[in-house]
């Protein structure tokens, strides 16, 4: 690319735009508005593998918060996503 276009925005358009390039995991408010005003460029990943990484560092998120409550609580363990915890007894109960 070796072309580049400029225009002004208010303080307000550009958090809303920098949270929005944010959201999407693009590198930078430039290259968000590029994609969002041009739609994917040729170098630029498209909406879809924008969302499908997304998707994936959402699902990180989730296990690590999910490890951070084992390392905390080590009698909690997780069955299919559920908390179950040991019961006194031996038995096992949900959380």
């Amino acid at each position: 690319m070796n072309r580049m276009v400029s225009f002004r925005v208010s303080q307000d358009e550009f958090e809303l735009l920098r949270t929005k390039s944010e959201a999407v995991g693009a590198r930078s408010v430039s290259d968000y508005a590029r994609v969002a005003l041009c739609g994917a460029a040729t170098n630029a990943p498209n909406g879809s593998d924008i969302h499908d990484l997304n998707n994936v560092v959402q699902k990180l998120r989730d296990e690590i918060l999910r490890l951070s409550e084992l390392l905390d609580d080590p009698g909690t363990r997780y069955s299919n996503g559920d908390a179950v915890t040991s019961n006194h007894n031996g038995g096992v109960g949900n959380a």
